[in-house]
């Protein structure tokens, strides 16, 4: 067992790092953590108490004749395991993945991390090291195979109850509950909430505020003359927070892609399976840089409250009462596994394999179990290995987090919701104009004007107004930034997907593409 992070805690035979929450709401400590899993408890037992565990956390517990290690339903924590049934809490730690390493493993597990921007189920790109899964445990026996077994399976499961106004009161009680949870595990200490111009986050800060919580701050990065940090600052200032505004610029931002210090955190985060999430890596370090905000502090994220509201499900499902397992798995293929814009060929069907072999799906369902099933794969792979990864940059700068919007209360409530109400977030936005008076719009786009300005720019140029770009090649004139093509980030000792066109200006290719595929790069 190799556990490298500094927060494990170590209670008798109990291992455990990240926090949960008692029965009363309050934050569990040593003495609840080993009532849960202490040396008295059973594998059955344990299952037991991981179903009905919130929080965020990994633990590693050493019975008499096992050991069993276990990840929270969203893989907040991830912990590997090799063959030879060695646990770690990084890839790293276990072996280095280098390209020999890489190009030893299967080519299709490479085609999805470039496609996804991770690596689905329980494999890595090392073909020796393998991943816990969301919501699943491992248990070791000396003498046989490691062997993994799901704990928590997310299912849409909507209760009698349809009348909009009812489930919206019960919705605020239960963010209250959330809320006063997340209160009592800061423990006064400096919330720090990055404030887009979308509602997610900034209801957070509105229900910090509401129940008076003392210290919280807001940040918003990128131009501070744009739309959405015009709307941001406008509802910290409404809320009465103190706001800060981290401006980036293309320059800035690759000044800080290229330093030796991203590249550790790509390292660090990672880990064999994920395309590193730095979309506030920038303004993170500039803020601990600049002493903008206490050593203490802790971040919290507004992930990933709209996918559980409905945001990912498409009207599709009120249309067509039954799917068949085929057109499902074309849906989250076409969703999912969409990083560059080809027909995939040969790929497409690999891809959908590789979709059945995360999920069980059968061969006919209604619409209701169809989105339940979506939703299910989103949580298990995209949610946890890209979305809540993006937590590691707040951990490589020494701070802790919270994720509100993951608390297991707030995940059962959204699945008894019926799918009429979730699809385009139908019973949210009818909570927000009651509970959430805050009287900005959320950040949609720019005025007609510029859309059709930055429409044209993009199909002469691609990308060229989005800033974030700039980490990916040395701006000095539009033509020259516009000609940067992918083949930059592309080894010569490897062979890649036929979808990856080394011929294709950056400007317009995915983000998340460009970052999987320098991840690679930099091996």
């Amino acid at each position: 067992m190799i556990l490298t992070k500094s927060d494990w805690i170590h209670i008798s035979n109990v291992h455990f790092i990240g926090y949960i929450y008692d029965d009363e709401g309050n934050m569990a400590d040593q003495s609840e953590i080993a009532q849960r899993f202490g040396p008295d408890k059973s594998i059955c037992d344990i299952e037991a108490n991981l179903k009905n565990t919130n929080g965020c956390f990994a633990l590693v517990i050493e019975g008499a004749d096992f050991l069993l290690a276990a990840v929270d339903r969203v893989r907040s924590i991830p912990l590997f395991w090799d063959q030879n049934g060695i646990l770690a809490d990084s890839s790293e730690a276990l072996h280095h993945l280098d390209i020999d390493t890489l190009k030893s493993g299967e080519p299709l597990i490479l085609a999805e991390f470039f496609c996804t921007g991770y690596v689905c189920g329980d494999q890595t790109l090392d073909p020796g090291v393998r991943q816990i899964p969301a919501a699943n445990y491992l248990v070791i026996k000396r003498g046989t195979k490691p062997s993994l077994k799901r704990y928590f399976s997310y299912c849409a499961n909507p209760s009698d109850e349809q009348d909009p106004p009812t489930l919206c009161k019960k919705l605020h009680r239960v963010h209250k509950q959330v809320i006063n949870r997340l209160i009592q595990s800061l423990e006064g200490r400096p919330a720090l909430i990055p404030l887009s111009g979308g509602y997610d986050s900034r209801l957070i800060a509105y229900l910090l505020k509401r129940a008076n919580y003392p210290h919280i701050i807001a940040f918003t990065y990128d131009s501070p003359k744009g739309p959405e940090a015009l709307i941001s600052k406008k509802v910290a200032h409404h809320l009465q927070i103190p706001w800060l505004c981290l401006e980036h610029s293309r320059e800035s931002w690759y000044k800080a892609y290229i330093s030796e210090e991203r590249k550790a955190h790509y390292i660090y985060a990672v880990n064999a399976v994920s395309s590193a999430h730095i979309q506030d890596w920038h303004a993170v370090r500039d803020m601990k840089e600049k002493k903008l905000i206490p050593a203490d502090s802790v971040f919290i994220p507004g992930h990933s409250a709209d996918l559980l509201q409905g945001s990912h499900l498409p009207g599709l499902y009120l249309k067509q009462e039954r799917f068949s397992d085929l057109e499902l798995i074309e849906q989250i293929r076409r969703q999912h596994y969409s990083l560059w814009q080809s027909n995939f060929g040969e790929w497409q069907e690999l891809f959908a394999q590789r979709i059945r072999e995360t999920i069980d799906i059968p061969e006919n369902m209604s619409a209701h179990e169809a989105s339940g099933l979506a939703l299910r794969w989103n949580i298990r792979e995209r949610q946890a290995k890209f979305i809540v990864n993006s937590v590691r940059v707040y951990e490589d700068f020494g701070y802790q987090w919270r994720l509100p919007w993951w608390d297991s209360e707030i995940m059962d409530f959204w699945a008894k919701v019926p799918l009429q109400l979730r699809v385009n977030r139908l019973l949210w936005h009818i909570y927000r104009k009651k509970y959430l008076p805050v009287p900005y719009p959320a950040f949609r786009d720019y005025s007609i004007p510029i859309r059709a300005r930055n429409k044209l720019l993009r199909i002469m140029f691609g990308e060229i107004m989005d800033l974030r770009y700039g980490r990916f090649a040395q701006y000095r004139n539009p033509f020259q930034y516009a000609s940067e093509k992918v083949g930059t980030f592309m080894r010569e000792d490897l062979v890649y997907p036929d979808f990856v066109d080394p011929h294709l200006p950056i400007l317009r290719c995915n983000m998340n593409a460009l970052q999987a595929l320098r991840a690679i790069y930099e091996l």
